[in-house]
């Protein structure tokens, strides 16, 4: 039988852990005709609650823009008006009308084998970019326009796009937007720095760790669907390790499930099994980062990993407080009351790293 979890992968229907409450907030916000902003730590599952949100809008044209890949201006503007004329019907319908729907300067071509648009605009022509960022505008109905990865828009620096993406996006009367990025401090600079175009742009939604009962019940369903039992006390012992983090909830289950799935019952000691399995996936990616870190940054998260204030470190707090700020642009510490470890298996991994 297959595995019912499914983890590192973008997730829709059944495998999508409902999010109940957080889907009703954001249909709610999309509906009033709000903007959001999703942020959040790394691998807390965005993209898939964004994908199933779209399932979840009606009457609506969806246009979904991962910026992930995007180096360049015309590589945005390619991969925005392409995503644009798809969700309208697609490029096909619209290819005898291209140059009266997005008029520029400079060169517009439909590749018609990739059935992707070729654009070379100059960056100087901002004209030019307005035009086609414009395009939205030039059809009936109502937009929902997903940008995921926004944090690298900050990469294309032949021309300020943040600023004039702010400029135009905020005359849309027909569109609505979702940004996501998988870096959320770089979210955060963008979209609550005052001295930012996209300042109170939107609503910022902070995405949190699932709910323990909410938890509870996709991890039981999911063992039960396939004829495992779980006692109450092993995903007891799940969600203590995980703290409801989404994707180290669904590989703990992955590979608990796998040890579990003959006798077909999953209790406590499974899941420590289960959890070394985890922790050896993650563990060159782990010591990669360690290695990139500075003296100070290792020492401050080697005493949160024992729960234990930064500033009980040997060090100046002038050191914790620029080691502490470092840990959070690169999403490693967050703050939330108190300073902590965002990636919880990262946390159990430096407890048992000596060097």
């Amino acid at each position: 039988m297959e595995n019912p979890f499914k983890f590192g992968m973008v997730v829709r229907g059944a495998d999508f852990c409902d999010r109940k409450k957080e889907m009703t907030d954001l249909i709610h916000i999309i509906s009033s005709g709000m903007s959001v902003t999703l942020i959040s730590p790394r691998r807390y599952g965005k993209t898939s609650l964004i994908i199933n949100l779209l399932d979840h809008l009606d009457g609506y044209k969806k246009v979904y823009i991962d910026l992930m890949s995007v180096v360049s201006l015309n590589a945005f503007l390619e991969k925005y008006s392409s995503e644009i004329f798809k969700s309208a019907g697609g490029l096909k319908k619209f290819v005898n009308k291209l140059n009266r729907m997005i008029k520029i300067s400079g060169k517009i071509s439909l590749d018609i084998g990739n059935l992707n648009l070729e654009i070379d605009v100059d960056p100087k022509a901002t004209d030019d970019v307005e035009n086609i960022i414009e395009l939205p505008t030039k059809f009936d109905g109502k937009f929902v326009i997903v940008i995921d990865e926004f944090q690298e828009i900050m990469n294309i620096t032949e021309i300020d796009l943040v600023s004039i993406l702010r400029k135009k996006f905020q005359f849309f009367q027909n569109a609505v937007f979702i940004f996501s990025g998988s870096k959320s401090s770089v979210m955060r600079e963008i979209f609550s720095n005052p001295a930012k175009p996209f300042y109170r742009f939107s609503q910022i939604y902070e995405l949190q760790n699932l709910e323990i009962e909410e938890s509870r019940k996709f991890v039981t369903d999911k063992f039960r669907s396939s004829g495992v039992e779980i006692e109450n006390d092993a995903f007891e012992k799940i969600y203590e390790i995980t703290n409801g983090h989404v994707y180290y909830l669904q590989a703990l289950s992955y590979h608990l499930w796998f040890l579990t799935k003959d006798k077909k019952k999953a209790e406590i000691p499974d899941v420590y099994i289960a959890l070394k399995k985890v922790i050896f996936g993650e563990k060159a990616a782990f010591e990669s980062l360690w290695d990139e870190l500075t003296p100070n940054q290792k020492k401050i998260l080697k005493i949160l990993s024992r729960n234990f204030s930064p500033y009980s470190a040997r060090l100046s707090a002038g050191s914790v407080n620029r080691a502490l700020e470092s840990l959070k642009k690169i999403d490693l510490v967050d703050k939330n009351g108190e300073f902590r470890i965002t990636d919880p298996i990262f946390k159990i991994w430096l407890n048992s790293y000596e060097k």
